[in-house]
């Protein structure tokens, strides 16, 4: 049975066609006809052979040994060739199958891999300044290095067993043991530590999967031993983790958002509370920004994200006013500071994307081509780098307009709705219409504030950690396990933002940890990439 559809405008709508049946009878029916018919050969061959290839596809879907992949070779269709980042020519092989610089032809090359070995080899019979081989004429020079990259593979745990001789005097029974470096050394050390940390909290391996993958090793690492090692991490970290939380309170700009996290012992506590009570369990996610770069932290428990930021922003000692981006959600405005208020454009953007009302296709347009407008002026903003104070002038300049005749069409069709407009009152749009409305301000705070974001799709993304742990792990077992993991991923996280390898940061700040006591402050992300 074949599916024919309405005809549709664009490809964005392609997955609201409204489906038809067409059997394969009344096909071949209509290539009967047409075949009758007095008309131009050319022409009833290409009629045919359409309604022909309709047939075909129709028996191609249907078997479950089809791709995507054979579609598009029956249809001669391609996907978009890769171009070159950089816009430059690729260099190409002279045919002999090597590089003009050596065999190196993968997509990453020497310099994506910057704490790589480096071995260097000379050549074994030539050195610069003796005579060419080739040509007995010309004297060799040094040329540009070759580089073949090798990768190899190790197990995310190793052990090194130390067998140490041990000699006893037959008379008064005394023992002697060898000695070597690191003797006293605990089992597990900064190095298998770290990279448990990695894997759990940044790759979201569960626990007993590395459990697994260990004893195919045959180097075991149970689970309950990880969580030891981790909670050992997190009081290492812990000094520097309450740092973050007074530095970024002093940040210049804010943006919060929430999702959300089971905790057992939470779940187990919401049997024994009263209805009016809050049973809901949430990770905040928290970005501050500031003269320091950006501090991300999570925040797990029963409290909201304006909750959670309240808390942190009791201790913020600079006077300068901060901004504050999230979505219209009332859990997010809980603080008693008074921030400049931002909320985000990509919300109500989002929303009319969502509509699905196939008559109402052009008034939604026609809202994401004014905010569309905004976009590609904040595009233009970011690739001339231009100041907090000239992006607002930008901004004023260009983004007003569209912004204002946005604002015009939301109250003209919010007046006229039922009568003039198309928009029904209490419909899906006029719903998203009275977003946009209530939340103007926040909505186009760009235009007035220096250094207001257009939205807060940067909260959500650092979410996502913690939405794919959640889906591997499921949940935290107590509010002390859900500490742990909320430092270990902020640390982890900030890490990623200063750009600095968090390997080995995680060992640096072990094999300090008696001073991290004492000074934490020395001891951030940023700190270590000075190193």
């Amino acid at each position: 049975m074949i599916q024919k559809t309405k005809k549709i405008k664009d490809n964005k709508n392609l997955h609201k066609q409204v489906r038809i049946e067409l059997s394969e009878a009344e096909i071949n029916k209509r290539i009967d006809q047409i075949e009758s018919m007095d008309i131009d050969d050319e022409f009833r061959d290409f009629l045919v052979s359409a309604l022909e290839a309709l047939v075909i596809l129709d028996k191609l879907v249907g078997m479950k040994d089809t791709t995507i992949k054979r579609l598009r070779e029956m249809f001669n269709k391609t996907s978009e060739k890769r171009k070159n980042n950089d816009g430059k020519d690729k260099i190409e092989s002279d045919g002999s199958g090597k590089h003009p610089r050596g065999n190196n032809q993968g997509k990453n090359g020497k310099d994506e891999y910057p704490n790589a070995t480096k071995v260097e080899h000379k050549h074994e019979h030539l050195k610069a300044g003796q005579t060419c081989r080739a040509c007995q004429a010309g004297k060799i020079n040094e040329y540009q290095s070759g580089v073949y990259i090798r990768i190899t593979g190790s197990p995310p745990i190793s052990a090194v067993i130390h067998n140490t001789e041990k000699l006893r005097c037959n008379t008064c029974g005394e023992i002697f043991e060898a000695e070597f470096e690191g003797k006293n050394a605990p089992k597990y050390d900064a190095r298998a530590i770290a990279i448990i940390a990695l894997l759990k909290f940044s790759a979201s391996m569960p626990y007993y999967r590395l459990d697994k993958i260990q004893k195919h090793l045959k180097t075991p690492m149970p689970a309950s031993t990880q969580w030891d090692l981790m909670d050992t991490l997190a009081n290492y970290l812990y000094p520097v983790w309450q740092s973050l939380l007074k530095t970024a309170a002093n940040g210049n700009k804010f943006f919060i958002d929430d999702t959300k996290v089971k905790v057992l012992s939470l779940i187990k506590e919401n049997k024994h509370l009263v209805k009016k009570d809050r049973k809901g369990m949430f990770t905040t996610g928290l970005i501050s920004e500031g003269d320091f770069g950006r501090i991300v932290l999570y925040l797990s428990g029963r409290s909201h994200a304006g909750e959670n930021l309240d808390k942190i922003i009791k201790t913020r000692t600079s006077e300068k006013k901060a901004n504050l981006m999230s979505d219209a959600l009332s859990a997010n405005d809980k603080s008693d500071y008074e921030f400049a208020r931002s909320y985000c454009l990509s919300h109500g953007r989002r929303k009319f994307v969502t509509v699905d009302d196939e008559e109402l296709e052009n008034p939604c347009q026609y809202v994401l081509d004014c905010i569309g407008e905004v976009y590609k002026n904040e595009k233009h903003c970011k690739k001339e780098n231009l100041s907090p104070k000239d992006r607002l002038d930008y901004h004023q300049t260009h983004s007003t307009k569209p912004m204002s005749d946005l604002e015009s069409w939301c109250r003209g069709n919010v007046e006229n709705s039922g009568q003039d407009s198309e928009i029904e009152p209490n419909s899906p749009l006029y719903t998203e219409i009275m977003y946009l409305l209530n939340h103007w301000e926040g909505l186009t705070s760009f235009l007035r504030i220096e250094g207001a974001s257009l939205d807060n799709n940067i909260a959500e993304r650092i979410l996502r950690l913690q939405v794919i742990n959640r889906k591997n792990s499921l949940f935290y077992k107590t509010e002390h396990g859900a500490l742990v993991g909320d430092i270990i991923c902020s640390i982890l996280k900030t890490s990623e933002e200063a750009k600095i390898n968090p390997f080995e940061y995680l060992v640096w700040v072990q094999e300090n940890a008696a001073e991290v006591k004492i000074n934490p402050e020395n001891f951030m992300p940023w700190s270590f990439k000075q190193k």
